[in-house]
């Protein structure tokens, strides 16, 4: 069976809270950082309406334990490949074909969208048609890193619950209990660089990955107090590699889409609102052209420049 989605008590009261008021949205957005645990999450709510236990969801009764293995015929997931853009119309066609087909075995039937900031803008107004006027055994669940990525009109037919990121103190536990053969020192470094659980366990298993994050943190702290010869010097080994560099943005890119969480739910951040988000369609811009094999030491360069004027 698939994991349980164990953490974010807000969230979890949330769902409670909509299931026992027997009232349940037609359309959520899951909003959350890399690792936060959307999809998994959306499979908990998805047993949630579908489960014939007592408290739900159960995990043990025959609905909940085909959508929590990912194998219940009445949920259905949709998406892009995870790149900025790559969620096209023809995909929301298509959903909104299935939408109106009856459940076969549940209550209702449930479409899940991973990667919803991905949807193009003709995507999200061809989805936005289906979620003005639903069929009434439906419920949409959107998952993304940042609603702000989002149309408005989106946003105003969905109710969102935040998954946010989890403290050093809320990841430790859990990556003692499920690498147990880790030094600790490396469990304490894994909690405190990563935002959540997912992102923690991707760099304890991954030597490349963990060097990509240090050079990330290096860079943001560049970005917040070095000079721009600096940013140049540090990305410097990475601007002969496109893996490498590609690796290092998208590490980047989540260090910054936290700060721009932090920033606008008014938390702690290091810079503005207005900064992130120029530093992101920087890195937006720039992405692309990374992975279109384009000149690496150049674009290296251009990446240090346009986040240093950002």
């Amino acid at each position: 069976m698939q994991p349980r989605f164990c953490y974010n008590k807000r969230a979890q009261e949330t769902l409670a809270a909509f299931v026992n008021g027997g009232r349940f949205p037609h359309a959520l957005l899951l909003e959350g950082p890399e690792g936060s645990g959307r999809r998994t999450f959306a499979r908990e709510i998805a047993a949630a309406l579908f489960c014939r236990g007592e408290h739900k969801p159960c995990g043990s009764c025959s609905q909940c334990r085909k959508v929590l293995e990912q194998n219940h015929p009445d949920v259905e997931y949709y998406g892009g490949d995870g790149s900025r853009r790559s969620f096209h119309i023809d995909t929301i066609r298509q959903l909104r074909q299935n939408a109106w087909l009856l459940p076969g075995e549940a209550p209702c039937r449930v479409c899940v969208l991973c990667g919803a900031e991905n949807m193009t803008d003709q995507a999200q107004n061809a989805l936005l048609k289906i979620l003005e006027e639903p069929p009434e055994h439906t419920v949409f669940i959107l998952t993304a890193e940042n609603r702000a990525m989002l149309l408005p009109t989106i946003l105003s037919r969905v109710q969102t619950i935040r998954l946010e990121p989890l403290t050093p103190a809320e990841i430790l536990p859990v990556l003692r209990e499920r690498c147990p053969d880790q030094p600790g020192e490396k469990l304490e470094w894994a909690a405190e660089t990563a935002d959540t659980i997912g992102q923690a366990l991707a760099l304890l298993a991954d030597e490349s990955l963990q060097r990509h994050a240090q050079l990330a943190q290096r860079m943001l702290e560049l970005l917040c107090n070095g000079s721009e010869y600096d940013l140049l010097t540090a990305v410097e080994p990475v601007s002969r590699k496109r893996e490498d560099l590609l690796e290092v943005c998208t590490q980047l890119r989540q260090l910054l889409t936290a700060e721009l969480t932090r920033a606008a739910s008014g938390g702690e951040s290091r810079f503005s609102t207005r900064r992130i988000t120029r530093m992101l369609e920087a890195l937006d811009d720039l992405l692309p052209r990374v992975q279109q094999n384009g000149n690496t030491l150049l674009l290296s360069t251009l990446l240090a420049l346009r986040l240093s004027q950002a």
